[in-house]
């Protein structure tokens, strides 16, 4: 990954690696709707650990806040 980034210019290309690539894949597949067993089956995680959990990153802390809407 890292040299991979180096050959595309990417700033910073130490830091990533095939931990962003899952990290990426599961945030972008929660964001698309798709359910959390689905993420971790297909990141071969167990369906029921909840290190998939920390791989799924919020993008947009005000949009992705669980307490919007709960009139707080």
């Amino acid at each position: 990954m890292r040299r991979a980034a180096e050959r595309a210019g990417l700033p910073h290309p130490e830091r990533y690696s095939a931990h962003s690539l899952r990290t990426g894949g599961a945030t972008a597949a929660y964001q698309a709707g798709a359910p959390v067993s689905v993420i971790a089956a297909h990141g071969r995680w167990s369906p029921t650990s909840p290190v998939v959990l920390g791989y799924i990153r919020a993008v947009d802390r005000w949009a992705d806040n669980p307490m919007k809407g709960v009139g707080l």
